[in-house]
């Protein structure tokens, strides 16, 4: 009988200390979790702050720049005869802008790009043997000189036609426009003629571009 308590005793605190390591097991894997999800919702968060940080730095470095117009400040300044409008009758004339043949007269504009000052203008014209071309300069419209072209070789006419390019080729040659002032965005404007003194061949104007010097 004794024994038989004794076994019913040892029962019970049997199932008292098993009860208890459940219930703390338990309480450790509930503690566990719970710091685990607060790790991960404090690194989810770092994550989104990174993230925002930067899409706003993305935004900044997209933001279109301000364009403001440049103005040449230079003492010389070459505008390039290519970079005028020209009329539909100019083109290209051994590497120079030149009136296309048998096709008149014509203009080419473009607007000054530098400094408000004083500039001797420059026109660089290309002279021919069969032909003193004429020109005229004009600035926001109004003429301020004009005149024909040098020829490029005393033999004018008497050239032989057939090797002219070694006899008597085409020579660059600078023609004095005068000196202004002008402002950023005047309008310059070249004029220029075909003429035909040697019959079925001619001059046609041809000039490279326009040289501002500053004074």
């Amino acid at each position: 009988m004794r024994m038989f308590r004794l076994l019913a005793v040892l029962v019970v605190l049997g199932f008292f200390f098993v009860s208890c390591s459940d219930s703390s097991d338990d309480g450790g894997t509930t503690g566990g979790s719970g710091e685990t999800q607060a790790t991960a919702a404090k690194e989810d968060s770092s994550a989104k702050t990174e993230t925002k940080e930067e899409e706003s730095e993305e935004e900044t470095k997209e933001e279109p720049e301000e364009k403001t117009a440049s103005v040449n400040s230079s003492s010389k300044i070459f505008m390039d005869a290519f970079d005028f409008n020209c009329s539909a009758n100019w083109g290209d004339r051994d590497g120079a802008v030149g009136i296309k043949a048998y096709t008149g007269s014509g203009t080419c504009d473009e607007s000054f790009p530098g400094e408000a000052g004083t500039y001797l203008l420059v026109l660089k014209a290309v002279t021919e043997f069969d032909g003193e071309s004429p020109y005229k300069f004009s600035i926001n419209g109004t003429q301020v000189a004009s005149g024909t072209y040098p020829l490029s070789s005393p033999l004018g006419c008497d050239c032989p036609q057939e090797n002219w390019r070694d006899v008597c080729p085409d020579k660059d040659r600078d023609i004095n426009l005068g000196t202004y002032d002008l402002n950023p965005g005047d309008t310059l404007t070249v004029w220029g003629d075909d003429v035909y003194p040697c019959g079925g061949h001619g001059s046609y104007t041809k000039w490279r571009g326009i040289e501002a010097i500053r004074r």
